[in-house]
């Protein structure tokens, strides 16, 4: 793994275990306390791919990654045996959820949110083919049967078909283990061996070893599975790695990894997986035997997260059959209300995001999921907007329940989208129409009071004083990091009573154990990080009280912590507040408006930057 291979070399380079007495990090910096500073090679360390820097100061060699620093001190810590305390030696992000617990439905949508990042452009534009070509086929302006729609099915149905190829892509990326040994696991679990199995019906499961049971299943389209396996890979991998001899390691652990965690993805992780989806197929069964409208109500509820999570596939096949024993179904409307309630609070997003990026996405996926295709809307949206997902849910059970007061049904196999409302003219059309409505309606209203309008970001946008005192430009500061902006380019400010504000208007995104570091991403993804003190990590947050957590959207005008200034003094520590750019990358130019030390009031323009 590429950053165990930078971290194996950063040891080295700075003189092997055996020169470090101990490891820790900051926001932005492995710190090493070292017992023999003449081994440590500078050059060798600036050769290594994620060093950005390198400063020696108060017996301590600080070496500069940025702020994915995180990411590199785990391999680290591991590598020289060190017991990490992740209230110390860990940087905590959104994705980690550090200010509060989480409920596990919660943090399932965060790691599907995560995993589904990446891959949204991918399913969004796959959906909205696959949405437009079967609306078309439902309005018999094309054939499904012609070579053309077949090529171009294939085109679109591709990316949902083999979906566990990328999601494992992502989700190794996510867990931290070989992207490539995730890829091994998908493949495994969608081998021809097993997908024909599967289609010819004629065996339940294969025996491995003449006595462990290996169920028989297609596991095309599924998400969760394959996350579980993915998960469970990287601490496989972890735990093999560390307890193998470095000589074995190259070989030896891929080989392990791949064969313990294979079998459990396969015996267990995978079939459990299944078996929710037949287990929510039972359920569904014995709740229209009691009443229509309470299924409509349950089922309408839990068809987001069932497509979520790849259990809804469980319910097609219901739908089949009550086509075949009652010449109608009543389980498909439901579906289709599922699918206009998600198109409805996805539209209401449109209008909550800033972001030019995040509005196209949003308006691709609301027109898919209108087509029928809701997963870039799920995926892509609403895992990440978790009040506009119960707004859907809402909306998808609200619908439902109506029209099975109605007793809206179907009599023939149709895809969910706006395009099969012709399938229902006659007796069951306006009830069928008026719950579009109240899908879309419903919905949308209740995503538009829940998700707050986020701040729009402008193309050129200004850091703003963080506090009231004294400006300082970073060239003064006493510390080589900053003063030579290895991190970043920006200022830094003294403070006259330690109240500390937002530099610039965006999400709270990283907030370090510690308190004595704040990191914000702008609407146009520029991550700006506000350093409280120099040196303050050493002081385990006491002098520091941090007033946001993370996903806080914040402005100038926002209080983000409070800072105790004659603490911070009796520690013998600076109390300079230090604000950088860390990815200035995105950064055409940064122009500040003094050149010497400023008084300023909070709030009041900094610098001018200007964005590619």
């Amino acid at each position: 793994m590429a950053k165990s291979d930078d971290t194996y070399d950063i040891i080295q380079a700075v003189g092997g275990k055996e020169n470090i007495n101990n490891a820790w990090h900051c926001m932005t910096r492995l710190r090493f306390n070292i017992k023999d500073k003449d081994k440590i090679n500078y050059d060798a360390l600036k050769k290594v791919d994620p060093v950005m820097g390198t400063n020696y100061t108060g017996n301590q060699l600080q070496v500069v990654i940025g702020t994915n620093v995180a990411d590199y001190y785990a391999p680290l810590a591991e590598q020289l045996g060190i017991q990490t305390d992740e209230s110390t030696n860990a940087a905590v992000t959104a994705a980690d959820g550090p200010q509060e617990k989480q409920n596990f439905i919660s943090k399932l949508m965060d790691i599907v949110s995560g995993v589904f990042g990446p891959i949204v452009p991918a399913i969004a534009g796959a959906g909205m083919i696959k949405g437009l070509m079967a609306g078309m086929a439902a309005l018999k302006w094309i054939s499904n049967t012609t070579p053309t729609y077949q090529v171009i099915d294939m085109l679109a149905s591709g990316v949902f078909t083999f979906l566990p190829f990328f999601v494992a892509v992502s989700a190794a990326r996510i867990f931290k283990v070989n992207e490539f040994l995730a890829l091994a696991i998908a493949a495994a679990m969608q081998f021809p061996t097993m997908t024909a199995a599967a289609a010819a019906g004629k065996i339940s499961s294969f025996m491995l070893f003449g006595i462990i049971p290996v169920p028989v299943f297609n596991y095309a389209g599924t998400v969760i599975p394959i996350i579980l396996s993915i998960w469970l890979l990287s601490y496989i991998w972890r735990f093999v790695d560390k307890h193998l001899p470095d000589a074995m390691r190259t070989v030896f652990t891929p080989t392990i990894s791949l064969f313990i965690g294979g079998i459990i993805a396969l015996t267990v992780v995978g079939p459990l997986g299944i078996y929710g989806g037949n287990w929510l197929a039972d359920g569904v069964r014995w709740l229209f035997s009691v009443s229509s409208i309470f299924a409509g109500i349950v089922v309408g509820a839990i068809r987001p997260i069932a497509v979520m999570t790849g259990l809804h596939h469980a319910m097609t096949p219901i739908a089949l059959q009550n086509f075949a024993n009652q010449g109608y179904d009543q389980l498909m409307p439901m579906m289709f209300m599922a699918n206009m309630a998600i198109a409805g609070a996805t539209l209401a997003v449109y209008f909550k995001t800033s972001s030019k990026k995040e509005k196209s996405i949003v308006v691709s996926s609301a027109i898919s999921a209108f087509l029928g295709i809701t997963e870039p809307a799920l995926f892509g949206v609403l895992t990440k907007y978790k009040k506009a997902f119960i707004a859907a849910t809402i909306g998808s059970s609200v619908a439902s329940a109506f029209i099975s007061f109605f007793g809206v049904r179907i009599y023939a196999f149709i895809l969910s989208s706006i395009f099969s409302l012709p399938a229902y003219v006659g007796k069951y059309f306006v009830p069928a129409v008026l719950g579009i409505i109240i899908a879309i309606g419903v919905s949308f209203a209740i995503t538009w009071f829940l998700v707050p309008k986020e701040v729009p970001a402008d193309q050129d946008f200004k850091l703003n004083a963080v506090t009231t005192g004294q400006y300082v430009p970073l060239e003064q500061l006493n510390d080589g990091v900053f003063s030579k902006k290895m991190v970043g380019d920006g200022y830094a400010m003294q403070s006259d009573d330690g109240v500390v504000f937002a530099p610039v208007t965006g999400r709270i995104s990283t907030i370090f154990p510690t308190k004595h570091a704040i990191g914000i991403t702008t609407a146009d993804g520029i991550e700006v990080l506000v350093h409280m003190g120099l040196d303050t990590v050493d002081l385990a947050g006491k002098p520091f009280e941090v007033l946001v957590k993370v996903g806080d959207q914040v402005t100038p005008h926002t209080q983000i912590a409070q800072m105790d200034l004659k603490a911070i003094a009796a520690a013998g520590k600076d109390s300079t507040i230090v604000v950088v750019v860390t990815n200035m990358d995105k950064i055409k130019a940064l122009q500040q408006q003094f050149t010497s030390t400023h008084a300023l009031h909070g709030g009041q323009p900094v610098a001018n930057v200007e964005l590619h």
